[in-house]
């Protein structure tokens, strides 16, 4: 073959490969940048765990309320109620030894005249005892706080609150959760990757979010946290964010 033949040979050909090369390299450079700019990229999640808790700490507070015209009579009618509610603790297996009791407080009520304005007359005397109890024997705080209005049958005037129920591990609980949190955004930031050509890198950041104390089989949420101590059985839920770098 001629030499003139044989460059007429080799123009053809590099004139056929040259396009092809062009979209190769092109190929090339773009799955580069586009290997580059995932790299770039980070992924944020929310982990989430919770844990069924039951109180082992139960508070309960109650006032014993008398009204007498005079006073040594209003403090004898305290005393006889305070006796009774002692009593109807202690057959709830509170002994008074483990009852606080707070000062008595005296409030004088004066009369009015037909004005309606106060007088120097006293009309009666009103005296209050707030009495309280905490224990780690919850069900029979319950119980006790539950059957206490049988006093109020007896002509004993008595305001009652609410039990409260507590969990004493809550710290330690909340460590416990904030690592179960991680590892299931850690789980979930894995999936969401899953099927790609990228991997779930190193851990950017990570910001905790409010802890929920809530009833049992309750969905209420709060943005600045919910701390239930109405229930004696109660859910603890804890949410983290977490952000990784996808490589």
């Amino acid at each position: 073959m001629s030499s003139s033949r044989l460059n007429l040979f080799w123009l053809i050909i590099f004139g056929l490969t040259l396009p092809v090369s062009v979209v190769i390299s092109t190929q090339l450079a773009r799955r580069s940048f586009e290997r580059v700019r995932i790299r770039g990229q980070t992924i944020t999640v929310k982990g989430y765990a919770e844990r069924d808790i039951t109180s082992d700490l139960a508070t309960w507070s109650a006032k014993l309320v008398t009204r007498e015209a005079e006073l040594a009579g209003a403090y004898a009618r305290l005393e006889r109620d305070r006796t009774s509610l002692l009593e109807y603790l202690a057959g709830k297996g509170f002994e008074a030894s483990s009852v606080a009791l707070a000062p008595v407080d005296i409030d004088t009520l004066r009369r009015r005249d037909e004005k309606g304005n106060l007088t120097n007359a006293i009309e009666s005397y009103v005296l209050s005892q707030r009495l309280s109890i905490e224990s780690t024997q919850v069900q029979t705080i319950a119980d006790a706080a539950r059957d206490v209005s049988a006093l109020i049958g007896q002509g004993v005037e008595l305001q009652a609150e609410l039990p409260r129920y507590l969990y004493t591990k809550l710290d330690d609980l909340k460590l416990e959760l904030l690592a179960e949190a991680t590892a299931n955004g850690h789980e979930r930031a894995v999936r969401l990757v899953t099927g790609s050509p990228n991997t779930v890198g190193s851990l950017r950041g990570a910001s905790q979010g409010v802890f929920q104390i809530t009833p049992a089989h309750s969905t209420e949420v709060s943005s600045t946290g919910i701390n239930d101590t109405d229930s004696v059985r109660k859910v603890t839920k804890a949410v983290v964010t977490l952000e990784y770098a996808i490589e």
